[in-house]
């Protein structure tokens, strides 16, 4: 890939910020491998497929990128975290967590299109532009399972599970790292605006749905009230 040459703190944390790229890509795609078993019609199946094919691909890109600057194997710097993902047990909540987990994966690459790191920069466009039907089909799907008013509660248990889990693949935001990724030209903004930005862009489909943010109480993150219309 050839890499352009960045000083030391730099790749530093470049290598941290593909160690979790490659975490929400990974899982991404087990959770499709996994999810499959759900989808009975062909045509569904082919599309996870699809999707599947586009994280794996770009999986392979992140990981040919972290051993370029000088990171070894990406997978294994990231199991310990990954053996803590849950798997979900129904092809609802596989609806839910692609919906949690393909906003997230978008609003973060979103802030890496103009990274110092051009070869990172054209991975983040590239990923962007990859349809997701599965997940749009995902979005109906869960949308009609709300509109009966005695599923909510099923409903808002699921979506706080995968909503968490999505908001924590961000990272930590105000740490040390956080604010240097900026500062050096790595992200265009922080893991908090990130965050912000992704709760704004849940919203039409909290609303839709008739669901809210998870208890900061119960999960231990304090995320940013959606603006009201």
């Amino acid at each position: 890939m050839g890499t352009k040459k960045i000083d030391a703190e730099s790749a530093a944390i470049l290598r941290q910020i593909l160690e979790r790229q490659v975490y929400r890509q990974l899982m991404a795609a087990n959770i499709r491998g996994h999810g499959l078993k759900f989808v009975q019609e062909p045509k569904r199946k082919m599309l996870l497929v699809r999707d599947l094919y586009d994280g794996v691909s770009t999986l392979e890109e992140v990981s040919e990128l972290y051993r370029e600057l000088g990171g070894e194997d990406l997978e294994s710097a990231v199991r310990p975290r990954m053996e803590k993902i849950p798997y979900p047990q129904t092809r609802l909540e596989l609806a839910i967590c692609l919906v949690c987990c393909d906003l997230a994966e978008h609003v973060a690459m979103q802030s890496y299109t103009d990274c110092a790191s051009a070869e990172f920069a054209a991975i983040a466009e590239k990923t962007l532009k990859h349809g997701r039907v599965a997940t749009e089909a995902a979005v109906e799907l869960f949308e009609l399972f709300c509109a009966d008013a005695s599923q909510l509660p099923h409903a808002q248990a699921m979506f706080s599970r995968w909503v968490s889990i999505a908001v924590r693949s961000f990272g930590r935001p105000d740490s040390t790292g956080d604010q240097r990724a900026v500062a050096l030209g790595l992200r265009s903004h922080s893991c908090g605006e990130s965050i912000r930005q992704y709760i704004e862009r849940l919203q039409p489909f909290m609303e839709a749905c008739h669901l809210e943010l998870p208890d900061p109480e119960q999960t231990g993150l304090d995320l940013p009230k959606p603006k009201k219309k």
